[in-house]
C-alpha cells in the first residue's frame, strides 16, 4: 500500500511532465530521480507525503553528496546535485499545484565547477595559420581562423556572418547573432584585414555563384558555410600543423581569451569583446592564463 501511493506520485509526476511539454529524456529522467527520494524516505520510515519533514530532505540531499557514481567511480559533481535539487523543487510545485501535499525545498546550490580547459600556446596557433596554404580553401581557412581566434567568435556567430557584418573600412565585425541575440561589434587588426580581403578578392568570389548570396563564409557550393565543414577543416588544419590536442573551433576562442589576459588587456574589456553578459563568464580564464605563463 505504502509502495502504491509512491508509486502513483511517481507516475502522475511523469505524465504532468508530459503534459507540460517536457523533452522525452527529461519525462523519463526526473521521475527516477523522485523514486530514488521515495526509496530513501521508505529507509527512513517515511511512507507518505505529509510525513515529510524539512529534515529528511536534508539528509536525502547529504547522502547524495556521498554517493559514488556509478559512470565515473568518483562523488557525484556539484552540476548532477544542482540538477536534483532543481528537479525535488520541480516536483514540489507538482504536488502543491495537484492539490496533493506541500514541500518546501530551500537546500541552497552548489557553486559551479569550472570545468578543465586546454587551450592552444601562441606557437601552435602561429602552426595552425601556417598550416593554412595559398590555395583557394587556404585562403578560406585563414578567414576562417581570423573569426574565431582573431576575434573569439562563437560558431554561430562566424556561421551567421553576411558580408555587411564584415566592414573592412571600419576593421569590425558586427555580430549581429549573438548569444540570447546581445549584439556587439568586434575589432580587428590589420593584419586580419589583408586576410578578410584576400579571402574576399580570391577566395569568396571564385565560389560563389549566385550574386544574392550574402553569407561571409561559404562552403564549396558558394552558399552558407556548415559547422560541419568549418570542424572538418579545422580538424585538418590541427593535423598539418601536428598539434595532439582535441581542437575546435571554441577552443579557438578560449585560447585567444586567455591570450588577451596574458597581454594584460582589462577584464572588463576582454568580457565585451567576447560578449559575455557578466564578467564572471570572463573571469574562468584567469586561472588559465595564471597556468599557461
Amino acid at each position: 500500500m505504502e509502495n502504491t501511493s509512491y508509486n502513483l506520485l511517481t507516475e502522475g509526476f511523469k505524465e504532468w511532465l508530459d503534459i507540460m511539454g517536457y523533452v522525452q529524456s527529461s519525462i523519463e529522467t526526473m521521475p527516477r530521480r523522485i523514486n530514488e527520494f521515495f526509496t530513501f524516505l521508505k529507509w527512513q520510515k517515511v511512507h507518505e507525503i505529509k510525513q515529510i519533514e524539512r529534515k529528511h530532505i536534508y539528509q536525502f540531499y547529504n547522502y547524495l553528496k556521498t554517493r559514488i557514481s556509478k559512470q565515473t567511480g568518483e562523488l557525484l559533481k556539484n552540476s548532477t546535485l544542482n540538477g536534483i535539487n532543481r528537479i525535488l523543487r520541480l516536483f514540489a510545485h507538482y504536488l502543491e499545484e495537484t492539490g496533493q501535499g506541500q514541500l518546501t525545498i530551500d537546500i541552497p546550490y552548489e557553486r559551479k565547477e569550472v570545468p578543465d580547459r586546454e587551450i592552444l600556446t601562441q606557437d601552435e596557433i602561429k602552426a595552425l595559420y601556417n598550416a593554412a596554404d595559398e590555395t583557394i580553401l587556404g585562403l578560406r581557412d585563414r578567414a576562417m581562423l581570423n573569426i574565431y581566434y582573431g576575434c573569439g567568435l562563437r560558431s554561430k556567430e562566424g556561421i551567421s556572418l553576411d558580408l555587411k557584418d564584415v566592414m573592412i573600412d571600419k576593421n569590425l565585425i558586427y555580430v549581429r547573432k549573438g548569444k540570447q541575440y546581445r549584439e556587439r561589434y568586434v575589432p580587428f587588426t590589420y593584419k586580419q584585414k589583408k586576410d578578410f580581403e584576400i579571402y574576399l578578392k580570391l577566395c569568396r568570389k571564385e565560389l560563389v555563384k549566385d550574386e544574392t548570396e550574402t553569407s561571409f563564409l561559404v562552403n564549396n557550393q558558394g552558399k552558407r558555410i556548415s559547422s560541419t565543414t568549418l570542424h572538418k577543416r579545422l580538424k585538418e588544419l590541427v593535423k598539418s600543423a601536428r598539434i595532439t590536442k582535441t581542437v575546435g573551433l571554441h577552443l579557438l576562442r578560449h585560447s585567444i581569451a586567455t591570450h588577451l589576459m596574458q597581454s594584460g588587456m582589462k577584464i572588463e574589456d576582454i568580457s565585451t569583446f567576447l560578449g559575455h553578459k557578466n564578467i564572471e563568464s570572463t573571469q574562468r580564464y584567469t586561472h588559465l592564463s595564471i597556468e599557461n605563463e
